[in-house]
């Protein structure tokens, strides 16, 4: 047990304090994912194990660059803060590690010890966090102006000028219950401002996943993002550059997010929800830029990059369409 969560429980507090699967409830309602073990506690401690995880990452980000540097393109590598690193002023109880995050750690040591381009987004998050809150209260996303900062600094990183009509995003106020507010019981809404830019990139091509999720069949399911794969093209776009784009749901979605905001800057982004890379489809596409964007908590596992994303789309479509004996008992064990 860690010095920090043994603290926790000698004060009485534990950071599940919401007893809701692993959440914790800061101040004024503020929701955090700190996992059903307290696995974002382990990962924010600075220890011998976490300084082993981030020299990991440091090897697989040298390969990783000496690949896309032999394909012809530039690796860029951005990790997402979490949302307790950023609003830490609304949690009311300590934590580990909140003025040294180890995405920040490790961004240092890929700055020393790699050829990596590193967008730093912690201390543009920061800075709008000082006017306004960037994430939303209950869920681990950003709300609009989180996006849009992000989206800048993507932007000043790749040396691409972000499109005026992405920042001037208009919108109006609407209700919905998050990821985390929704783990609550009763759940809890969220009033924010869901804000939309004009589209002048429209998407060209999208796998069998992608197509599943459209239908409706499986709304409300997990276990159908990873492995999703779409192309957005955009002839009005001033930069021609082709970027390959890897990330999570910061990235990933058919809303206002960053593949829909850089895809306003670019001629063509292929954008894949992936934390492996797919080599020979990077081979394939050819592009400048490879992309790679992961929440900081999914630092915890350092990736393989054995995988090819159609393959496994193609897989995990199969067997929603026509499962398996074992797949149909897997899931009537889900239900109980």
């Amino acid at each position: 047990m860690s010095a920090c969560r043994q603290a926790l429980l000698e004060d009485g507090l534990t950071l599940s304090q919401a007893g809701a699967r692993g959440i914790a409830v800061g101040r004024d309602g503020w929701l955090f994912w700190v996992g059903r073990s307290d696995e974002l506690v382990e990962l924010y401690t600075d220890s011998a194990v976490t300084r082993r995880l981030l020299r990991r990452w440091v090897q697989l980000v040298v390969g990783r660059v000496h690949r896309a540097e032999s394909l012809g393109a530039t690796y860029v590598q951005a990790i997402v803060p979490e949302k307790i690193a950023i609003h830490a002023d609304t949690l009311d109880r300590p934590f580990p590690g909140l003025a040294d995050p180890p995405g920040a750690r490790l961004g240092r040591l890929l700055a020393t010890q790699t050829r990596a381009d590193l967008v730093d987004l912690y201390e543009p998050l920061r800075a709008a966090r000082a006017e306004e809150p960037v994430y939303l209260r209950t869920d681990t996303h950003w709300n609009h102006r989180g996006y849009i900062a992000a989206y800048r600094a993507l932007c000043e990183a790749l040396a691409v000028a972000p499109a005026p009509h992405v920042l001037d995003a208009t919108g109006q106020p609407a209700r919905f219950v998050f990821d985390l507010g929704g783990k609550l019981k009763p759940s809890v809404d969220e009033a924010y401002f869901a804000h939309e830019f004009p589209r002048r990139a429209q998407r060209s091509e999208a796998n069998a996943l992608v197509h599943l999720r459209e239908t409706g069949r499986v709304a409300g399911r997990g276990g159908f993002f990873v492995g999703s794969r779409a192309v957005m093209r955009n002839l009005e776009a001033a930069d021609p550059r082709r970027i390959v784009l890897f990330g999570d749901s910061y990235v990933f979605d058919q809303g206002p997010r960053l593949t829909a905001m850089l895809a306003e800057s670019f001629r063509e982004v292929h954008a894949i929800w992936s934390a492996e890379i797919d080599w020979a489809y990077v081979a394939a596409v050819k592009p400048d830029l490879v992309v790679y964007e992961i929440a900081e908590r999914f630092l915890r596992r350092v990736p393989t990059d054995r995988f090819s994303v159609d393959a496994f789309a193609e897989r995990r479509v199969r067997r929603e369409l026509n499962p398996t004996v074992l797949d149909r008992l897997r899931t009537l064990l889900r239900l109980r």
